[in-house]
């Protein structure tokens, strides 16, 4: 794929709670710094967020001598179901990220599209990025 051409990532999590619980966990400032860190083990987060339509958040992920700072803007929270942000960092602005939740056999599908990534590097980067975020998130649940 050429480097301007929009991507879309698409990854997915199974996580052994209900909606209600995971739906917390996603809007829930503290529970957030526990599993919204893409960074190797170590690494930590601060989370500032105000989840409602046109709240804003500022994520920080800490490593050991650098901080990866993320902004953005929430543009739909529907309690247990959706939440949908902008999302704003060194590497990409003004993309969009839509997280679903569905109830399944054993759990919730925690399902993450992230829209209008410009280039195969970035595509790479976040989509390993959401998977540890999305395996940190089951463990913090």
């Amino acid at each position: 794929m050429s480097e301007t051409t929009e991507q879309i990532i698409e990854v997915s999590k199974v996580i052994k709670a209900d909606k209600s619980t995971v739906f917390r966990a996603l809007t829930n400032e503290k529970v957030m710094e526990k599993w919204f860190c893409a960074g190797p083990e170590g690494w930590t987060s601060t989370v500032n967020a105000k989840v409602e339509v046109g709240g804003i958040f500022q994520i920080d992920m800490h490593g050991d001598t650098e901080t990866h700072s993320h902004t953005g803007e929430y543009r739909e929270v529907v309690e247990n179901e959706k939440i949908v942000f902008t999302w704003n960092s060194k590497s990409v602005q003004d993309t969009l990220v839509t997280i679903t939740l569905s109830e399944i056999e054993g759990g919730t599908e925690v399902k993450l599209v992230h829209d209008m990534v410009s280039s195969d590097q970035i595509v790479m980067n976040h989509t390993q990025g959401w998977t540890v975020i999305l395996e940190r998130l089951a463990v913090a649940v």
